[in-house]
C-alpha cells in the first residue's frame, strides 16, 4: 500500500499530470478522428503547466498554508523533533551535498532552536528508502559536522511518512513539550498527525517559499521551475490531506 500510494501520488504531481494529458493528446490526435478533444487536451495542459510555473500563482496556492503558523515563538520545550525529508548519498559527496534542500532548512532551524535550549534533544527522523543510509543518520551525519553535540542527537531511522514519524515517536514525546520542524507547506498536516496520536507540538516551520517582494520584478511574472517546485509542495500537501483524511487519520485523538 505505502509503495502504491506513493507511485499514485508522484503520477498526479503537477508535472507528470499534464505531461500524461499533452501526450494523450496527442495520441487522440494521431491515432483517432477525435481532433476537437485531443486539442482541448493539448491546450488546457499547456494552460495548466503554464499556470502552475507563475510564481503569483504558485504563491496564492502557498500563502494559505504558510501564513498558518508563525515562526518558532521560542517557548521551553524538552525535544526539537526535525522530520524527514530527501536525500542522496555517495562516498565523494560532503554532508552539505547529500541534503535536498528542505531537509537541509528543517536540519539548519533544528539546530538553531536546540542550541538556543542546550537541556533540549535534537530528534531526528526518516527512513532510507532506497539509499543505504537512513535521512535520519545523514541529518545527524551534518549535525555533528557542524559542531553539534551527539550526545544529545537521538535518531529514528524507521518512519516512511508523517504519519509512522508521529505513531512512531510517540513513546518518546508522549507528555514532553517539544517543537516540530518540517517545511512551511507541510505543518497543518504534520501538526494534524501528531496531535492524532495525542501530542501536542509547538509549530517551528521553516522552508518558506513565499516572501513578500519589496519591488515588482518583470521576471517575476514568467514561467519559473522554482514556482513549479512551489506548486508541486501544495499540491503534494493538498493530496496527502485528502488521503489521510479518507483513511481517517485525522480523527479523534488517542488517549
Amino acid at each position: 500500500m505505502f509503495v502504491f500510494r506513493k507511485l499514485i501520488g508522484a503520477l498526479l504531481m503537477p508535472l507528470p499530470l499534464t505531461l500524461a494529458l499533452a501526450w494523450t493528446g496527442v495520441g487522440l490526435l494521431r491515432w483517432s478522428g477525435r481532433t476537437r478533444l485531443a486539442r482541448g487536451m493539448l491546450t488546457g495542459a499547456l494552460a495548466l503547466l503554464t499556470l502552475v510555473s507563475l510564481a503569483p500563482v504558485s504563491a496564492w496556492l502557498a500563502a494559505p498554508l504558510e501564513r498558518a503558523y508563525p515562526a518558532f515563538p521560542g517557548d521551553s520545550v524538552d525535544a526539537v523533533v526535525v522530520l524527514g525529508s530527501g536525500h542522496g548519498t555517495a562516498p565523494h559527496l560532503p554532508p552539505t551535498s547529500v541534503l535536498s534542500s528542505s531537509a537541509m532548512y528543517r536540519l539548519v532551524e533544528g539546530m538553531r532552536i536546540a542550541r538556543a535550549q542546550p537541556w533540549a534533544r535534537l530528534v531526528l527522523s526518516g527512513y532510507g528508502g532506497a539509499e543505504p543510509r537512513a535521512n535520519a543518520e545523514a541529518y545527524r551525519d551534518l549535525a555533528v559536522a557542524l559542531g553539534f553535540d551527539p550526545g544529545r542527537i537521538m535518531v529514528e531511522p524507521r518512519p516512511r511518512d508523517t504519519a509512522e514519524e508521529a505513531r512512531l515517536l510517540d513513546p518518546v514525546l508522549r507528555g514532553h513539550p517539544f517543537a516540530l520542524v518540517t517545511s512551511a507547506t507541510h505543518m497543518r498536516r504534520a501538526l494534524a498527525l501528531f496531535r492524532r496520536e495525542g501530542l501536542d507540538p509547538v509549530p517551528a516551520p521553516t522552508d518558506h517559499r513565499v516572501r513578500e517582494a519589496r519591488a515588482f520584478r518583470w521576471l517575476y511574472i514568467l514561467p519559473d521551475e522554482s514556482a513549479l517546485l512551489t506548486s508541486r509542495m501544495v499540491w503534494h500537501e493538498v493530496l496527502g490531506y485528502a488521503w489521510f483524511s479518507l483513511m481517517g487519520d485525522f480523527g479523534e485523538e488517542r488517549s
